[in-house]
């Protein structure tokens, strides 16, 4: 029973991550419909398509460093170095995201929310880094 969120967790990574790949090849159709209902410039198309991809590559790694952070939680592996650098490394993914996204933010403004939210999870992430790493000293 005391697995339970672990489990959950771990098959809505899993379940992003399908929707991820399933994004890649149909993201210039989106886009494309997109551009019908918010006039975009073709800079604007193009800083959005390249963040989308550079940033999908990134969230990529951080979707399976987050699969093995939890299937170490399920193996009751949890207070261990290897999960402060799995933790490290979703820290430094959301940091990229929101470095990769301020550029594409200058082109299309709502990406400021993206380069905000994820500068702040990133924040959020390097406590719980300090953290672990107290535990597992």
């Amino acid at each position: 029973m005391k697995n339970i969120s672990p489990r959950v967790v771990l098959w809505v990574n899993r379940f992003i991550f399908l929707v991820l790949v399933a994004l890649l090849p149909s993201m210039p159709f989106i886009l494309f419909w997109y551009s019908h209902i918010r006039t975009l410039t073709g800079i604007e198309y193009l800083a959005i398509l390249i963040a989308f991809y550079i940033c999908a590559v990134i969230t990529g790694v951080a979707l399976w460093k987050m699969e093995q952070l939890l299937r170490n939680i399920l193996r009751d592996e949890v207070f261990i170095r290897k999960n402060v650098r799995h933790i490290r490394c979703i820290q430094w993914c959301c940091a990229l995201v929101s470095l990769v996204c301020l550029p594409a933010s200058f082109f299309y403004l709502p990406l400021v929310f993206m380069v905000v939210i994820m500068a702040f999870l990133s924040l959020v992430i390097s406590v719980v880094v300090k953290t672990m790493e107290a535990a597992v000293a």
